[in-house]
Protein backbone atom coordinates (compact mmCIF):
# COMPACT_ATOMS: atom_id res chain seq x y z
CA UNK A 1 0.00 0.00 0.00
CA UNK A 2 1.38 3.23 -1.29
CA UNK A 3 1.16 6.56 1.35
CA UNK A 4 1.11 10.04 0.25
CA UNK A 5 2.89 11.99 3.47
CA UNK A 6 4.72 15.22 4.61
CA UNK A 7 8.16 13.39 5.50
CA UNK A 8 8.66 11.76 1.99
CA UNK A 9 12.41 13.37 1.26
CA UNK A 10 12.59 14.72 5.03
CA UNK A 11 16.45 12.95 5.87
CA UNK A 12 16.25 12.38 10.33
CA UNK A 13 19.98 11.45 10.35
CA UNK A 14 20.92 15.11 8.68
CA UNK A 15 17.82 17.23 8.95
CA UNK A 16 17.83 20.01 12.48
CA UNK A 17 14.63 19.78 14.14
CA UNK A 18 13.66 23.25 15.13
CA UNK A 19 11.34 24.35 18.12
CA UNK A 20 9.21 27.01 16.32
CA UNK A 21 6.60 29.69 18.09
CA UNK A 22 3.89 30.89 15.46
CA UNK A 23 1.31 32.55 17.93
CA UNK A 24 2.32 34.89 20.72
CA UNK A 25 1.85 38.68 21.77
CA UNK A 26 3.43 41.51 23.21
CA UNK A 27 4.25 40.80 26.71
CA UNK A 28 1.34 42.74 29.04
CA UNK A 29 3.72 42.64 32.56
CA UNK A 30 6.64 42.82 33.20
CA UNK A 31 9.04 39.19 32.13
CA UNK A 32 12.33 37.36 31.98
CA UNK A 33 14.64 36.82 29.52
CA UNK A 34 16.55 34.44 32.01
CA UNK A 35 13.59 32.46 33.11
CA UNK A 36 12.04 28.84 31.52
CA UNK A 37 8.33 29.37 33.35
CA UNK A 38 5.32 31.29 32.95
CA UNK A 39 5.68 34.57 34.18
CA UNK A 40 4.09 36.55 35.59
CA UNK A 41 3.44 33.80 38.63
CA UNK A 42 0.64 35.58 40.63
CA UNK A 43 -2.70 33.25 40.18
CA UNK A 44 -4.80 35.60 37.52
CA UNK A 45 -7.70 35.03 39.76
CA UNK A 46 -6.61 37.25 42.26
CA UNK A 47 -5.71 40.02 40.52
CA UNK A 48 -8.04 41.81 38.33
CA UNK A 49 -7.15 42.29 34.60
CA UNK A 50 -7.59 45.60 33.32
CA UNK A 51 -8.56 46.57 30.21
CA UNK A 52 -5.57 46.19 28.19
CA UNK A 53 -5.77 42.94 28.88
CA UNK A 54 -3.03 42.88 31.65
CA UNK A 55 -3.05 42.56 35.05
CA UNK A 56 -1.79 46.08 37.26
CA UNK A 57 1.47 44.09 38.05
CA UNK A 58 4.24 45.91 36.52
CA UNK A 59 5.49 47.93 33.62
CA UNK A 60 5.00 46.11 30.17
CA UNK A 61 8.87 44.47 29.03
CA UNK A 62 9.53 45.22 25.94
CA UNK A 63 9.15 42.41 23.12
CA UNK A 64 12.97 42.21 22.77
CA UNK A 65 12.93 40.55 26.53
CA UNK A 66 9.80 37.98 24.62
CA UNK A 67 12.09 37.06 21.93
CA UNK A 68 15.15 36.48 24.53
CA UNK A 69 13.11 34.35 26.65
CA UNK A 70 12.14 32.16 23.91
CA UNK A 71 15.52 31.72 22.73
CA UNK A 72 17.22 30.96 25.64
CA UNK A 73 15.07 27.99 25.90
CA UNK A 74 15.68 26.67 22.45
CA UNK A 75 13.82 28.20 20.28
CA UNK A 76 15.11 29.19 17.02
CA UNK A 77 11.51 30.25 14.60
CA UNK A 78 9.68 33.00 16.29
CA UNK A 79 6.84 34.91 15.60
CA UNK A 80 5.68 37.64 17.36
CA UNK A 81 1.68 37.96 15.98
CA UNK A 82 0.26 40.65 18.24
CA UNK A 83 -3.45 41.22 17.96
CA UNK A 84 -4.97 43.59 15.50
CA UNK A 85 -6.58 45.85 17.62
CA UNK A 86 -3.25 46.11 20.01
CA UNK A 87 -1.16 48.89 19.03
CA UNK A 88 2.02 50.42 21.15
CA UNK A 89 0.50 49.39 24.60
CA UNK A 90 -3.01 51.08 23.50
CA UNK A 91 -6.01 48.60 22.84
CA UNK A 92 -8.73 49.40 20.49
CA UNK A 93 -10.76 45.68 20.02
CA UNK A 94 -14.33 47.75 19.59
CA UNK A 95 -13.00 50.20 17.55
CA UNK A 96 -13.82 50.16 13.82
CA UNK A 97 -10.77 50.19 10.96
CA UNK A 98 -12.50 53.23 9.21
CA UNK A 99 -11.82 55.36 12.45
CA UNK A 100 -7.98 54.94 12.51
CA UNK A 101 -6.65 53.33 9.80
CA UNK A 102 -3.15 55.02 9.70
CA UNK A 103 -2.53 53.61 13.31
CA UNK A 104 -4.26 50.01 13.39
CA UNK A 105 -2.11 49.48 9.88
CA UNK A 106 0.87 49.76 12.31
CA UNK A 107 2.45 46.45 13.13
CA UNK A 108 5.00 44.90 15.68
CA UNK A 109 7.37 44.45 12.72
CA UNK A 110 10.18 45.05 12.13
CA UNK A 111 12.27 44.58 15.16
CA UNK A 112 14.52 46.97 14.48
CA UNK A 113 11.79 48.82 16.40
CA UNK A 114 12.79 46.69 19.46
CA UNK A 115 16.59 47.36 19.56
CA UNK A 116 17.04 43.65 18.62
CA UNK A 117 18.34 41.80 15.40
CA UNK A 118 17.72 38.20 15.77
CA UNK A 119 19.74 37.20 13.46
CA UNK A 120 22.22 37.27 16.05
CA UNK A 121 20.69 35.39 18.10
CA UNK A 122 20.35 32.67 15.33
CA UNK A 123 16.26 32.91 15.03
CA UNK A 124 14.86 33.33 11.92
CA UNK A 125 11.46 35.57 12.49
CA UNK A 126 8.45 35.90 10.17
CA UNK A 127 6.79 39.06 10.46
CA UNK A 128 3.20 38.22 11.90
CA UNK A 129 -0.59 39.40 12.82
CA UNK A 130 -3.57 37.97 14.95
CA UNK A 131 -6.01 39.63 12.40
CA UNK A 132 -9.86 39.26 12.92
CA UNK A 133 -12.28 38.61 9.78
CA UNK A 134 -15.74 37.91 9.31
CA UNK A 135 -17.01 34.47 8.97
CA UNK A 136 -20.80 32.87 9.14
CA UNK A 137 -21.80 36.33 10.99
CA UNK A 138 -19.26 36.60 13.58
CA UNK A 139 -14.93 37.92 13.83
CA UNK A 140 -12.66 34.65 13.67
CA UNK A 141 -9.41 35.15 14.47
CA UNK A 142 -6.57 34.37 11.16
CA UNK A 143 -2.88 34.77 11.73
CA UNK A 144 -1.21 36.20 8.85
CA UNK A 145 2.82 35.10 8.30
CA UNK A 146 5.33 36.96 6.47
CA UNK A 147 2.94 39.79 5.39
CA UNK A 148 2.93 43.63 6.27
CA UNK A 149 -0.84 43.43 6.75
CA UNK A 150 -1.80 45.26 9.67
CA UNK A 151 -5.50 44.63 10.27
CA UNK A 152 -8.40 42.39 9.10
CA UNK A 153 -10.46 45.44 8.14
CA UNK A 154 -13.64 43.24 9.21
CA UNK A 155 -13.27 42.04 5.39
CA UNK A 156 -14.92 38.13 5.08
CA UNK A 157 -12.51 35.70 5.77
CA UNK A 158 -12.22 34.38 1.84
CA UNK A 159 -11.01 38.04 1.38
CA UNK A 160 -9.04 38.58 4.32
CA UNK A 161 -7.24 35.41 2.27
CA UNK A 162 -7.05 36.89 -0.69
CA UNK A 163 -5.12 39.65 1.08
CA UNK A 164 -2.53 37.29 2.38
CA UNK A 165 -2.12 35.66 -0.98
CA UNK A 166 -1.49 38.70 -2.73
CA UNK A 167 1.70 39.33 -0.44
CA UNK A 168 2.40 35.86 -0.40
CA UNK A 169 2.15 35.31 2.96
CA UNK A 170 0.99 32.63 4.82
CA UNK A 171 -2.26 31.77 7.17
CA UNK A 172 -2.75 29.37 10.07
CA UNK A 173 -6.78 29.24 12.08
CA UNK A 174 -5.82 29.70 16.09
CA UNK A 175 -7.89 28.08 18.30
CA UNK A 176 -10.61 26.85 15.86
CA UNK A 177 -12.46 25.50 18.64
CA UNK A 178 -13.29 28.91 20.40
CA UNK A 179 -15.84 29.33 17.94
CA UNK A 180 -16.88 25.73 16.70
CA UNK A 181 -16.59 21.97 17.53
CA UNK A 182 -16.20 18.67 15.42
CA UNK A 183 -19.70 18.62 14.46
CA UNK A 184 -19.13 22.12 12.86
CA UNK A 185 -16.55 21.45 10.68
CA UNK A 186 -18.43 22.39 7.53
CA UNK A 187 -18.05 26.03 8.25
CA UNK A 188 -14.66 25.64 7.20
CA UNK A 189 -14.66 23.91 4.60
CA UNK A 190 -15.24 26.75 2.21
CA UNK A 191 -12.31 28.75 3.50
CA UNK A 192 -9.78 25.67 2.55
CA UNK A 193 -11.38 25.15 -0.21
CA UNK A 194 -10.38 28.75 -1.30
CA UNK A 195 -7.03 29.35 -0.36
CA UNK A 196 -3.86 27.49 -0.65
CA UNK A 197 -2.12 29.93 1.55
CA UNK A 198 -4.50 28.77 4.58
CA UNK A 199 -1.91 25.79 5.87
CA UNK A 200 -4.09 24.26 8.56
CA UNK A 201 -5.04 24.83 11.80
CA UNK A 202 -4.16 24.72 15.61
CA UNK A 203 -4.70 21.34 17.22
CA UNK A 204 -3.35 22.63 20.50
CA UNK A 205 -3.82 26.24 21.90
CA UNK A 206 -1.53 27.49 24.86
CA UNK A 207 -2.26 25.01 27.66
CA UNK A 208 -5.07 23.20 25.69
CA UNK A 209 -7.56 25.95 26.68
CA UNK A 210 -9.47 24.88 22.81
CA UNK A 211 -8.82 21.22 22.21
CA UNK A 212 -8.89 21.02 18.30
CA UNK A 213 -8.05 17.94 17.68
CA UNK A 214 -11.57 15.97 16.93
CA UNK A 215 -12.05 19.22 14.36
CA UNK A 216 -8.69 18.29 12.87
CA UNK A 217 -9.95 14.87 11.66
CA UNK A 218 -13.51 15.89 10.78
CA UNK A 219 -11.43 17.63 8.20
CA UNK A 220 -9.37 15.60 7.45
CA UNK A 221 -11.52 13.12 6.80
CA UNK A 222 -13.65 15.24 4.78
CA UNK A 223 -10.91 16.64 2.60
CA UNK A 224 -8.41 13.20 2.12
CA UNK A 225 -5.00 13.80 0.31
CA UNK A 226 -6.35 16.14 -2.05
CA UNK A 227 -6.46 18.86 0.66
CA UNK A 228 -3.49 18.07 3.15
CA UNK A 229 -4.45 20.01 6.02
CA UNK A 230 -1.28 20.58 8.56
CA UNK A 231 -1.56 20.64 12.60
CA UNK A 232 -0.53 23.67 14.74
CA UNK A 233 0.10 24.60 17.98
CA UNK A 234 1.06 27.47 19.75
CA UNK A 235 1.47 29.35 23.08
CA UNK A 236 -0.81 32.28 22.40
CA UNK A 237 1.61 33.34 25.35
CA UNK A 238 0.64 37.61 26.48
CA UNK A 239 3.23 37.79 29.54
CA UNK A 240 -0.01 37.92 31.69
CA UNK A 241 -0.65 35.86 35.41
CA UNK A 242 -2.83 33.46 34.84
CA UNK A 243 -4.29 30.51 37.28
CA UNK A 244 -2.18 27.20 37.01
CA UNK A 245 -4.12 25.37 34.60
CA UNK A 246 -4.19 28.58 32.23
CA UNK A 247 -0.03 29.19 32.16
CA UNK A 248 1.01 29.47 28.62
CA UNK A 249 4.54 29.89 28.35
CA UNK A 250 6.36 26.89 26.34
CA UNK A 251 3.18 24.96 26.39
CA UNK A 252 1.92 23.76 22.74
CA UNK A 253 5.01 24.50 19.99
CA UNK A 254 5.83 23.10 16.74
CA UNK A 255 9.10 21.39 15.65
CA UNK A 256 10.10 22.17 12.06
CA UNK A 257 12.50 19.77 10.17
CA UNK A 258 15.26 21.92 8.50
CA UNK A 259 17.79 20.75 6.31
CA UNK A 260 18.98 24.67 6.49
CA UNK A 261 18.63 27.47 9.20
CA UNK A 262 16.78 29.76 6.66
CA UNK A 263 13.30 31.43 6.29
CA UNK A 264 13.17 29.87 2.65
CA UNK A 265 13.64 26.43 4.39
CA UNK A 266 11.09 27.75 7.16
CA UNK A 267 8.11 28.61 4.37
CA UNK A 268 9.27 25.10 2.57
CA UNK A 269 8.31 22.95 5.70
CA UNK A 270 5.29 25.60 6.87
CA UNK A 271 3.88 24.96 3.17
CA UNK A 272 5.00 20.78 2.80
CA UNK A 273 3.98 19.82 6.23
CA UNK A 274 7.78 19.01 7.28
CA UNK A 275 6.93 19.35 11.09
CA UNK A 276 4.96 17.65 14.02
CA UNK A 277 3.61 19.62 16.62
CA UNK A 278 4.19 19.38 20.95
CA UNK A 279 1.91 19.91 23.85
CA UNK A 280 4.11 20.11 26.81
CA UNK A 281 1.17 19.53 29.26
CA UNK A 282 2.61 19.41 33.06
CA UNK A 283 6.00 17.60 31.20
CA UNK A 284 7.79 17.41 28.14
CA UNK A 285 6.89 16.02 25.08
CA UNK A 286 8.43 13.27 23.34
CA UNK A 287 10.47 14.56 20.50
CA UNK A 288 10.41 12.06 17.18
CA UNK A 289 14.09 10.88 16.30
CA UNK A 290 12.85 9.31 12.81
CA UNK A 291 9.60 8.00 11.00
CA UNK A 292 9.85 5.43 8.75
CA UNK A 293 7.05 4.64 6.04
CA UNK A 294 7.48 1.26 3.92
CA UNK A 295 4.75 -0.65 1.49
CA UNK A 296 3.82 -2.51 4.69
CA UNK A 297 3.59 -0.10 7.43
CA UNK A 298 4.53 3.06 9.30
CA UNK A 299 7.12 3.20 12.13
CA UNK A 300 7.87 6.20 14.58
CA UNK A 301 10.82 6.19 16.93
CA UNK A 302 10.65 8.08 19.28
CA UNK A 303 12.44 6.67 22.63
CA UNK A 304 11.18 8.67 25.62
CA UNK A 305 7.48 8.19 24.84
CA UNK A 306 5.88 6.13 27.32
CA UNK A 307 2.58 5.41 24.44
CA UNK A 308 1.88 5.78 20.65
CA UNK A 309 -1.60 5.63 19.70
CA UNK A 310 -2.26 5.79 16.12
CA UNK A 311 -5.46 7.50 14.84
CA UNK A 312 -7.71 7.00 11.58
CA UNK A 313 -10.66 8.84 10.96
CA UNK A 314 -10.75 9.95 14.34
CA UNK A 315 -10.63 6.55 16.13
CA UNK A 316 -7.83 4.58 17.69
CA UNK A 317 -6.62 1.96 15.19
CA UNK A 318 -3.07 0.50 16.41
CA UNK A 319 -1.20 1.03 19.52
CA UNK A 320 2.85 1.23 20.04
CA UNK A 321 5.33 1.84 17.03
CA UNK A 322 3.84 0.36 14.74
CA UNK A 323 0.60 0.47 11.95
CA UNK A 324 0.11 -2.04 9.28
CA UNK A 325 -1.59 -2.12 6.42
CA UNK A 326 -4.23 -3.83 7.39
CA UNK A 327 -5.10 -1.56 9.89
CA UNK A 328 -5.67 1.05 7.56
CA UNK A 329 -8.14 -0.66 5.61
CA UNK A 330 -10.60 2.05 4.07
CA UNK A 331 -9.20 4.62 6.12
CA UNK A 332 -8.60 8.28 4.87
CA UNK A 333 -5.91 8.97 6.73
CA UNK A 334 -3.64 7.82 10.03
CA UNK A 335 -1.25 9.79 12.36
CA UNK A 336 0.18 9.13 14.97
CA UNK A 337 -0.27 10.58 18.93
CA UNK A 338 3.13 10.15 20.97
CA UNK A 339 2.67 10.63 24.54
CA UNK A 340 4.57 11.20 27.68
CA UNK A 341 4.09 11.92 30.97
CA UNK A 342 2.00 14.17 32.25
CA UNK A 343 -0.25 14.97 29.06
CA UNK A 344 2.58 15.12 27.54
CA UNK A 345 2.46 14.29 23.45
CA UNK A 346 3.95 15.31 20.26
CA UNK A 347 1.39 14.67 16.99
CA UNK A 348 3.03 14.17 13.48
CA UNK A 349 1.19 15.36 10.45
CA UNK A 350 -1.58 12.90 8.31
CA UNK A 351 -0.27 10.18 6.23
CA UNK A 352 -2.64 8.90 3.84
CA UNK A 353 -2.85 5.59 2.11
CA UNK A 354 -3.85 5.63 -1.77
Amino acid sequence: MEKFHPYNGVEWDDYEQHLTQLHTHEPRNTIRDDTCIHEPGIDAETIPIDALGKNNLSPASSPRTLLKKYRNIGYTVFSLTEHEYYVERSKYKDVSYEEMPERLDQTSWPWTKWGIDPAELGVITLSGTELRALHHGSLHDVIGLDTDIGHGQQASMTTLLDRIADQDGLAILPHPSKYNDASNYGQYVSVFEAADILLGLEIFNANDRYPSRALWDRLLMHFGPDRPIWAFAGDDYHGRARPRDGKRFNRSRNVLLLPTHSKDAVREALTEGQFYVQHNGDHHAPFIHSIDVTDEAISVDAPDAVGIEWIADGEVVATGETVLNDQLVDRTYVRAEVHGDGRAVSCTQPFYPI
